[in-house]
Formats: C-alpha cells, structure tokens, sequence
C-alpha cells in the first residue's frame, strides 16, 4: 500500500494532458502516431461504407440520377462526423435507433416498412433529446461537427458525380467508398474549425442546444434504424417495393464498399498526420 507522501508525490509528478499531435518529437513516435490516426479513420472509413452504399441505392432508386451522390455522401457524412466528434451523443443515439428498428421488425415483423422504422425511432430519439439532460450537453460542438461533415460529404459526392458522368463506365463500389472517405475526411479535419465558430456566431450551441441536438439525434436514430431494416429486409422479405430493391443491391455491393473504407480511411489517416492535422477531439 502506498503511503500519504508516495501518493503526495505521484501526484506532484504528475503531467498535464498533452492533446495527440503536440507532444510528437521523434521518427519513431510520429510513425506510431500516423499508424494509430490510419486505424481510427479506417474504422471510420468502415462504418461510412454501408451507410453511404445503402443511401445511395435509396436515392437512386428514387430517381435523384446525378444529385444521388451528393445527397448520400453528405447525409453520410454528417452522420460519421458525429460519431467521430461527438461520441456521447452519437452513442445514445445509435443505441436507441438500432434498438428501436430490432423492436419494430419483430413486433410488426413482415409488416414494417422503412419509413416506418425510421419514424418510430426518430421521434423516440427526439423525446430523449428533448427531455433528458445529459452531462455533456452542448460540450462537443456537435452542430458545427455536422455542418463540416455534411458540408465536406457533399463537395466529395459532387465531384464524385461529375467524374462519374464523364467516364465511360460506373466506378466500383472499392474506388467510390475509397475516395469519398479519403477526400471527405480531409476536407472535415481542414474545415471542422471554421463550421464550429459559425455554429457559434449563428447561436447553434446557446439556449437552443437541446433543440437542435435533439434533431439531430432523431436523424441519427432515423439512420440506425435504417440501417437494420436495410439488412434485415432481404431476410425477411417485407415491402417488395423501391426500399426493398435498394436494400438487395446493397447487399451485392456492400464487401467492396467496406474494403474500400477500410483503404480510403487509412489514406486519409496518413495524409493527415503526415501534414500535421489536427486532431478533432483536440477541439
């Protein structure tokens, strides 16, 4: 057991947190750094992948043609950006959006449509939003988060949709993921700085933070949801219409579009460590 002075001690030598990037003086520590930033944006990388196929789908089988690209890449990208930057929020949200659609797909089981499940968990995750009161309220800067990740979301998608409309053929679902991680999450780190100072001059963060935190916990809520029904649909065979065709080819793209995470966040985890970036939670 230690005594009263080691403890005394221990905590006189104690170091105050140094936040990831500042502290890197040496080769080898800037490569554990590169390594570890390349692993936290393949993650990332490997969640955007499914969301961003499966919005994809939905919108073109929808008919949105050349703007199915923008819209899904940055819908998908608000959505990462808040889980990345935001992880209290981000957490209890998903929780109840997945846990809602499980419930919903085996109360009503082949009854349920998508938009039935997204409803029902979005409006439950507003009611939390609106009436629990959670430690961290309005600490992450969670608005601007989701404005730099939209933002940067759909200027990948829309140059994703012009290269896409001049080449010959349609790009794989490995190059298409891998790219709009990679570009997305640069522009995200260059510009989340800027969109969190707006969120604040345009008084997102105020006295109408549990308002647009609910919101926004309604849209992720919405989008785990989603995301249930969009895998569970093929095995159940509910609502043979657009959604359910969507969800089908999901699935056939769904292996490329995860490796392609995987690749485009590593790349972007390297790029910006080795341009010294810095790190999000460091804001």
């Amino acid at each position: 057991m230690s005594t009263p002075s080691e403890t005394t001690s221990d905590f006189a030598n104690a170091r105050p947190y140094v936040s990831l990037g500042t502290s890197v003086t040496t080769p080898s520590s800037r490569l554990r750094l590169a390594f570890l930033r390349a692993i936290v944006w393949s993650l990332v990388g490997m969640i955007y992948a499914p969301l961003f196929t499966g919005l994809a789908e939905l919108m073109s089988v929808a008919g949105l043609g050349f703007y199915a690209y923008p819209l899904a890449a940055g819908l998908a990208g608000a959505v990462g950006a808040v889980l990345y930057g935001a992880r209290e929020l981000a957490l209890i949200s998903s929780g109840i959006g997945a846990a809602a659609g499980v419930a919903v797909l085996i109360v009503l089981s082949g009854q349920v449509t998508l938009t039935t499940a997204v409803l029902i968990a979005s409006g439950l995750a507003a009611v939390v939003g609106l009436t629990v009161s959670f430690p961290q309220r309005c600490s992450r800067h969670v608005p601007g988060k989701l404005l730099a990740g939209l933002m940067a979301g759909v200027f990948g998608g829309a140059l994703l949709a012009v290269a896409e409309h001049l080449h010959p053929a349609q790009f794989s679902a490995l190059a298409t993921v891998a790219f709009l991680v990679s570009v997305s999450a640069i522009l995200y780190v260059g510009s989340v700085g800027g969109w969190v100072a707006l969120s604040r001059r345009l008084r997102l963060e105020g006295r109408s933070c549990y308002i647009v935190e609910s919101a926004i916990m309604a849209i992720l809520a919405g989008v785990a949801a989603g995301s249930v029904w969009m895998v569970a649909a093929p095995l159940l065979g509910t609502d043979a219409g657009a959604p359910q065709m969507a969800s089908v080819s999901m699935h056939y793209e769904l292996q490329g579009a995860v490796l392609g995470g995987l690749l485009g966040g590593a790349l972007a985890g390297l790029l910006l460590e080795t341009f010294r970036f810095s790190w999000v939670n460091d804001l």
